[in-house]
């Protein structure tokens, strides 16, 4: 077990109270022999910073304001000395022998640089809802396709990516972990590991389902960027217009359940200038179709779309 690398957990918090200390239990009931739990709070008013002084024998931790999530773990990492990194949010939590699990297998393989398992959607109770959509990593289809199926609490880096790829880019709120795996797999080995190895909290107040319309922006910025980059290979340049179409839709996937119409029509629209299979454009319509119905609802005030 002394061979196993050193691993640093970032928890990145703001009046989490309600669920932080299942978090932290996670971490510390890993009884992983090397390890460093850092946590981060952006300068909690109900409770969060008494909760984690009951804590103080297990952990590291700060509490000031901060610029937002992404600070709150870059922070965190700067701070650390871990071989390993991750980062896992104050209302998510661990499932037994994670962290074992991923320590054995950077220590077997040394190649990987970002390894990721299988993770559950759960409620505010911690009842599981359904699995998160994972599979094994192909960066081609990862930028074409525009679904980041690495579920971020389930996901963990070597610690020279941070001179290699950056930090995570604290402009972004809501993707920077999309944005982060995209920048990784572009020059270093990605493996997904089929085991469950943590749970991603839903509810009302995390921002994956109160602020679903404001990944819109986010999501369009990252591929934006990422088409940019100059030093991208001729076969990812290859599905540009089709992973662009694909990226606006997604925004207009999100804007529209987010209750946010005239930002959805406008990404669809987006989308449909891209189309290259005419079979894709079909399915745009009927999302427009579906924009439409919401719209129509709204205007005669349907109750169920109030």
């Amino acid at each position: 077990m002394s061979d196993l690398p050193s691993i640093s957990v970032i928890t990145p918090t703001l009046n989490q109270a309600q669920f932080i200390r299942q978090t932290i239990d996670s971490v510390i009931e890993q009884h992983y022999p090397r390890l460093e739990y850092i946590v981060i709070d952006g300068g909690s008013t109900d409770g969060t910073r008494e909760i984690l002084q009951s804590y103080d024998r297990y952990l590291t931790w700060i509490s000031e304001s901060d610029q937002g999530q992404s600070s709150a773990i870059n922070k965190g990492w700067n701070l650390s000395k871990g071989e390993i990194l991750c980062w896992l949010n104050s209302d998510d939590y661990y499932l037994p022998d994670a962290l074992n699990t991923v320590g054995e297998y950077f220590n077997e393989h040394p190649e990987i640089d970002l390894v990721y398992g299988d993770c559950d959607f759960v409620d505010s109770e911690g009842t599981v809802l359904r699995p998160y959509p994972t599979h094994s990593f192909d960066y081609k289809e990862f930028v074409r396709l525009t679904e980041n199926y690495i579920p971020q609490p389930a996901a963990f880096i070597r610690r020279n990516l941070l001179e290699d790829v950056g930090y995570l880019d604290e402009t972004l709120s809501y993707v920077m972990d999309f944005d982060y795996w995209l920048r990784i797999g572009l020059h270093h080995r990605v493996k997904y590991l089929p085991k469950k190895l943590s749970a991603l909290r839903l509810h009302h107040s995390a921002k994956s389902v109160a602020l679903l319309s404001e990944f819109s922006k986010e999501l369009v910025q990252v591929y934006q960027k990422l088409f940019s980059w100059n030093d991208l290979p001729k076969e990812i340049v290859a599905v540009k217009t089709e992973a662009l179409a694909n990226i606006y839709f997604r925004a207009s996937d999100c804007s529209f359940w987010g209750n946010a119409p005239a930002e959805a029509r406008k990404y669809a629209l987006n989308s449909i200038r891209y189309q290259i299979w005419p079979l894709r454009g079909l399915w745009l319509w009927v999302a427009l179709g579906r924009l439409g119905i919401f719209l129509a609802n709204k205007i005669y005030k349907n109750p169920y779309f109030a």
